[in-house]
């Protein structure tokens, strides 16, 4: 084995003396190597330090090479400094030599200018275009229902809300005066937000005008308060206005007929709402097909003051006419997506430098020496960052629990999962997959790390769920272990962890993503090791001898050099909390998490957040402790008891909280 680990070693310094030849490591390899590299320039030019701003790259043939990346751009990638950025492809066409991409950048100055780095040319990569982290509100209805975790409904007259072939539709069938089709976000967005649809009107009655559609922001609590709408009228969408409140100023604006689409029946288009302010002013303007229509663009004054600028949630409609003509029909989105906005967008420059003839040869040669890392798969949630709760026996739950805990904004469970017991946790997967959850089957045989088959005792558990998968109808969507605690005085320990992950890999042919727990003891730089095998660590901020970190300062000064170890591997990572059974009259847990939230904003390693209640982990570890054969419901651990409590916490922080 430590011949094994030193040729591993080995060949990982080439590997990594490859990848500073174009620039940072980049994540989810594939085993590929990126082989060409451009600069790209952002400038600020509305005066305003932009944090996490989205900046659109339009690609053609005057500034990109298409035939050197992937047919669909799957291979693209972009990083600022060491650390790579979330992007979304909008659109990708090799043969027309056109594309959108949207790069979420760290931080651009005030009429200052941001470099970042666009890597393609790597065949063996894997896609990571991922709309929920690149914006702050993401939806393509690629589920079967609406997801109530971003979404609230409301229909009447006859209208329905519904989602099928990977689309929103605003159904108003009904010859009645009052068909109506909405859905609202359940999050509130800031003033200087845009609300971008890809859309398109089907009218299904005799009177051609078809549904009046509506877009834009509404208040949270009363949306007649205050608005900032774009209403669109008859056929071909040709009578264009605004409905303009600010309740604040008791002012009202309705200028109609401002615009003209004139899109064809049953045709996409994307429309863009922008709600921005200047010198404390609002202001809108209005987007079709990315162009600015500059007849839309209106200001508020001091005397006029008609656009809101407290924070609104994002806002689509449908209607019929009040003089009840037979316009039914539908209005139906492709996606839905809320981003940054300022009226002086940034301007982008792209440099066109590439790798060069002999960077290029090293790569090739290095890469044929290497043996491949597996391909990693983006485990980004379509909520963009995971709120997960880990749970060591499902005994007594039933489905509205499993309900309530997705209506609460949880959207991931770490499931203890056994041989023994797995065929009977079906249920709960299944009932979780409807509820639009992720379910890993965290395999934690012997908690204190001590035993010396730990690592067969995992082997054993992932065949058990490799089998699982093949034959059930609720699949694991990923697996969980805990890596062994790698001191300094246990380099066999090190070495365990990486053969562990490999075998995993292996054994499951790398279709299931790999989420690792990094122990409260875990003190040694070794997170690099076996980056390159696992999508997603789990900072633990607890042992099983009693001690549990419940400060923001103190975590975040216990995991800093984790996380760092997670950003130089270019990986992401979960900080698991523990909490007590009575945490719910602790306002200390909520300010926690807020602080967490808070601290890591910015970082592009942070994927959110785990809750374990610590006394069910303690119940675990005694149930266990002496008997790693021990399987199925573990006595004394209440199982669902609390588990609704966590995801009420959960609820005040992630859903209710302002971004």
């Amino acid at each position: 084995m430590i011949q094994r680990i030193v040729v591993y070693t080995l060949v990982s310094l080439l590997f990594l003396l490859a990848f500073t030849q174009v620039g940072a490591a980049l994540t989810y390899s594939g085993g590929g190597e990126w082989n060409y590299s451009e600069e790209i320039t952002i400038s600020e030019n509305s005066g305003q330090n932009l944090v996490n701003y989205q900046v659109l790259l339009i690609l053609n043939s005057s500034n990109f090479d298409f035939s050197l990346a992937e047919s669909e751009g799957e291979d693209i990638r972009f990083t600022s400094g060491d650390t790579q950025l979330k992007h979304w492809v909008e659109e990708w066409d090799a043969e027309d030599e056109t594309a959108r991409v949207w790069v979420r950048v760290p931080y651009i100055a005030a009429n200052g200018n941001a470099r970042i780095e666009m890597y393609y040319g790597n065949p063996d990569a894997s896609d990571v275009s991922s709309g929920p982290s690149t914006f702050e509100l993401f939806d393509d209805f690629s589920n079967f229902n609406i997801n109530f975790g971003k979404w609230d409904q409301y229909y009447t007259g006859g209208g329905e809300v519904d989602v099928t072939g990977g689309t929103l539709q605003l159904i108003v069938p009904k010859f009645h005066p009052e068909d109506v089709a909405q859905v609202k976000s359940d999050d509130d967005f800031p003033v200087n937000s845009m609300l971008v649809v890809k859309r398109k009107k089907v009218t299904t009655g005799s009177d051609t005008r078809g549904p009046i559609i509506e877009q834009g922001f509404v208040d949270p609590n009363n949306q007649n308060r205050n608005q900032v709408i774009v209403r669109t009228e008859l056929e071909n969408e040709t009578y264009v206005s605004w409905v303009l409140e600010n309740e604040k100023s008791d002012a009202r604006y309705f200028p109609k007929d401002t615009a003209s689409l004139n899109v064809a029946e049953d045709t996409w288009y994307t429309t863009g709402v922008a709600w921005y302010m200047v010198d404390e002013l609002g202001r809108v303007a209005f987007f079709e097909n990315g162009e600015r229509v500059g007849s839309m663009d209106l200001a508020s004054t001091e005397e006029e003051n008609y656009v809101p600028v407290e924070e609104m949630k994002a806002y689509l409609f449908a209607s019929t006419y009040s003089d009840v003509s037979k316009n039914m029909g539908y209005a139906a989105f492709d996606y839905a997506y809320v981003r940054k906005f300022v009226s002086d967008e940034p301007t982008v420059s792209i440099s066109g430098t590439t790798a060069s003839e002999e960077e290029a040869k090293l790569s090739e040669n290095t890469s044929s020496e290497t043996t491949p890392a597996p391909v990693k798969i983006n485990v980004t949630p379509p909520d963009g960052k995971i709120n997960a709760v880990r749970i060591f026996d499902a005994a007594g739950y039933n489905d509205s629990m499993v309900a309530d805990m997705r209506e609460s904004g949880l959207n991931m469970v770490m499931l203890r999962v056994t041989p023994d017991n797995i065929w009977g946790l079906e249920r709960f997967v299944k009932n979780a997959h409807d509820n639009d959850m992720l379910v890993y089957a965290m395999i934690l045989s012997d908690p204190t790390g001590v035993t010396e088959d730990n690592s067969a005792s995992v082997q054993e558990t992932v065949s058990a769920i490799t089998d699982y998968n093949n034959k059930s109808l609720a699949r694991y969507d990923g697996i969980s272990i805990a890596l062994n605690p790698c001191a300094e005085d246990s380099e066999a320990a090190c070495e365990d962890n990486l053969m562990l992950v490999e075998g995993i890999r292996e054994s499951t042919d790398n279709s299931l993503p790999l989420a690792v727990d990094v122990p409260f003891s875990y003190d040694r730089s070794s997170i690099g090791e076996v980056a390159d095998y696992v999508e997603l660590f789990v900072i633990l901020t607890y042992d099983a001898e009693g001690d549990s970190l419940d400060s923001t300062a103190d975590i975040v000064d216990s995991v800093a050099a984790k996380m760092g170890e997670v950003r130089a591997a270019g990986g992401d990572a979960l900080i698991s909390v523990a909490v007590d059974d009575g945490f719910m009259t602790d306002d200390n847990v909520q300010e926690l998490l807020e602080g967490l939230q808070d601290y890591y904003a910015q970082d592009s390693a942070f994927m959110g957040t785990e809750i374990v209640v610590y006394s069910e982990y303690l119940d675990y570890i005694e149930a266990t402790t002496g008997s790693t054969e021990e399987s199925g419901p573990i006595p004394g651990i209440p199982g669902f008891g609390i588990v609704l409590a966590v995801a009420a916490v959960i609820t005040m922080v992630f859903m209710m909280r302002k971004e």
